[in-house]
């Protein structure tokens, strides 16, 4: 997905931003059901940022980075392949699912929903290993991103 954003034949397709941050949060929620544990989950909701090397003023993306926390971790764990199982039913590609590349392996799924426009990196953090009494908790952390969108003509993007 975010190759689309360096395609020079690529043409943004233009959108409100506050349409596009409403399909994050609903496609947040959609992942975070996927997950089906109860837990706390952090509370800023999606954001604008800008868009590679595009205008800034027209040009945008919706970015929505959350996680979740207070549950065990054999339970992260199994909420993991369910995400692997579940996502591809409710439009996602899953593009890599496994270890990722850091010192920890942390468990990453990175998916594309090509039809909504909007990627997801997945990361599980297993901190059982080095947690302390006040150490810090394992989580699932979630980033969702969209592909570029522009303003709609006569509009510019004025919410960073």
């Amino acid at each position: 997905m975010t190759d689309t954003n360096k395609d020079p034949g690529y043409t943004p397709e233009a959108r409100e931003i506050s349409e596009v941050k409403q399909e994050a949060t609903g496609l947040s929620g959609e992942i975070l059901r996927a997950i089906g544990l109860q837990g706390e989950v952090s509370k800023p909701g999606p954001g604008v940022a800008v868009c590679g090397e595009e205008n800034a003023d027209r040009f945008y993306t919706i970015h929505h980075p959350w996680s979740l926390t207070g549950v065990p971790i054999g339970d992260m764990k199994k909420a993991m392949t369910r995400l692997k199982e579940e996502l591809p039913k409710n439009g996602w590609k899953i593009v890599s699912y496994g270890p990722d590349k850091s010192p920890s392996k942390s468990l990453e799924l990175v998916a594309d929903s090509t039809k909504r426009k909007f990627s997801v990196n997945i990361h599980l953090y297993d901190e059982t290993v080095r947690a302390k009494t006040d150490g810090p908790k394992s989580k699932i952390y979630v980033d969702l991103i969209s592909a570029c969108f522009q303003v709609p003509k006569g509009k510019t993007v004025d919410q960073y």
